[in-house]
């Protein structure tokens, strides 16, 4: 749908998760919570006046791996510089947090593996907007385009296929 915006490497990446989908979906029972499946910028809103932060447009919400949302909000919303960068302090501080709210029993090395596994988010949920849109824009097909890019720069480099496949 994107066309010439994603590049071949990107579109042998996408052809080589196709199949794996049904798979990655099933596996991995738990952990699991609810799971906001299109976690970015652009669906949460920040208070003027306080902390906080609201969470919008929840029409892909499922059960699931918790480390998806976590997976698609770092694969799409930092450049892979930055998310090369910062990834694995920020999985830690993740952690960290959810140690801090009560969560036993996971590690940060199996915290870490569900990130990774989790970047399959990434073009599923692309998948579906690109297909799904009420109408295409120049605006969203860019911003499709770069997060293809990112997530599946992402997904090789994080192993996501060999995790899934193993």
């Amino acid at each position: 749908l994107l066309g010439d915006r994603v590049s071949s490497e990107d579109t042998a990446t996408l052809r080589a998760l196709a199949p794996l989908v049904g798979h990655w979906v099933a596996s991995r029972p738990a952990p699991y919570a609810l799971v906001h499946g299109d976690y970015r910028l652009d669906n949460l809103l920040f208070p003027p006046d306080g902390p906080g932060v609201r969470a919008v447009d929840w029409q892909s919400v499922s059960l699931g791996l918790p480390a998806r949302d976590v997976a698609y909000f770092l694969g799409t919303g930092l450049t892979t510089l930055d998310r090369r960068t910062h990834e694995q302090d920020l999985i830690a501080a993740y952690h960290a947090a959810l140690a801090d709210h009560g969560v036993t029993g996971y590690s940060f090395a199996q915290c870490w593996d569900d990130y990774c596994y989790g970047m399959l988010q990434v073009p599923l949920i692309i998948g579906y907007g690109c297909a799904y849109a009420a109408s295409r824009t120049e605006r969203g097909d860019r911003m499709f385009a770069v997060m293809i890019e990112r997530g599946c720069a992402a997904i090789r480099e994080l192993g996501t296929i060999a995790a899934i496949r193993a």
